[in-house]
């Protein structure tokens, strides 16, 4: 069970690695670094960018519960 979860966390974290490498600068740590305003959307929400931003979400806090899981499981 403990190998299944760490295959787990390695995909999560392939994903959320993609993802955010993937994403335009207006989202990522460029926008930070930048000064560019992260919250200047344009175009539809169902763009690339939005799909990817939900993906990293979402992969980071699965990833965070996996972490959180593995020391209670034998």
């Amino acid at each position: 069970m403990k190998t299944l979860l760490i295959v787990l966390m390695i995909i999560v974290w392939i994903v959320f690695v993609a993802s955010v490498l993937l994403m335009s600068p207006k989202w990522g740590l460029g926008a930070a670094i930048g000064g560019i305003g992260g919250n200047d959307e344009y175009g539809s929400k169902k763009s690339l960018e939005w799909k990817l931003k939900k993906i990293a979400v979402v992969a980071g806090i699965i990833f965070v519960i996996l972490v959180l899981i593995l020391p209670y499981v034998n």
